[in-house]
């Protein structure tokens, strides 16, 4: 027998672990020597009797890093939708490489498994009608996410006006319940609290009016100063 033979590396066992889902570790001339997802066991056909060298070892340990993160980017929006730049943040702070990252994530947007324009478009209607938040609010909330300023911009033009002021209006008739004082007190609490809650002076201006059951034709001054209350 020569040398070259005595030195082959051979796949002797393929072992599907007990508690990995999906995965199986892999033995090498008798010899544990690494763990593969089962995409990636099936990718690079590993079965036993299988000669393995060196350089097909470095090609599934980069195949294997690149699915783990992929796989931990899936399980990242499967709890709840999330834009690229936050994604990416999540597999850095699971101590992934930033080329590995970046493989994951085109993956993912090819797969229009991340897309941040729908991403913008979704938040948006959510806070909007279902957490009855202003445009403002939302638009600093994408901003801080990641999201380009045009995606930013677009989102906001898809804002049903009259959800908006739906929204403004059920929030500032139980705050308006809730206050007491005169009525102009009770306009510049409500007021101030609605444009924490990120709405446009229009909008809060046309909702007190409303809410309190007076015409508008006064000078609402609590814009200016709506935190001060």
């Amino acid at each position: 027998m020569s040398d070259e033979e005595h030195t082959l590396s051979i796949i002797t066992l393929v072992e599907k672990q007990k508690k990995g889902r999906h995965r199986y570790n892999i033995f090498i001339n008798e010899e544990y020597a690494f763990s593969v997802h089962e995409d990636i066991l099936i990718k690079h056909r590993l079965v036993k009797g299988e000669i393995i060298n060196q350089q097909d070892v470095e090609k599934i340990t980069i195949d294997e890093e690149r699915n783990s993160a992929y796989l931990k980017a899936i399980r990242i929006i499967g709890r709840r939708p999330h834009s690229a730049i936050e994604v990416k943040r999540k597999l850095k702070e699971a101590g992934y490489e930033a080329a590995v990252i970046d493989w994951a994530c085109e993956k993912m947007a090819e797969q229009n498994y991340l897309n941040d324009e729908e991403f913008a478009k979704m938040w948006t209607d959510s806070r909007i009608i279902t957490q009855r938040k202003g445009r403002n609010l939302v638009r600093q909330e994408l901003q801080q996410k990641g999201i380009d300023k045009e995606l930013v911009k677009n989102a906001m033009e898809t804002i049903n006006p009259d959800d908006e002021f739906a929204g403004a209006m059920k929030l500032a008739q139980t705050k308006w319940k809730q206050t007491s004082g005169k009525t102009m007190d009770r306009k510049r609490k409500t007021g101030a609290f609605l444009m924490r809650r990120g709405y446009t002076g229009s909008i809060v201006t046309k909702v007190l009016a409303q809410v309190s059951s007076e015409p508008n034709d006064e000078e609402f001054d609590f814009i200016d100063d709506a935190f001060d209350s």
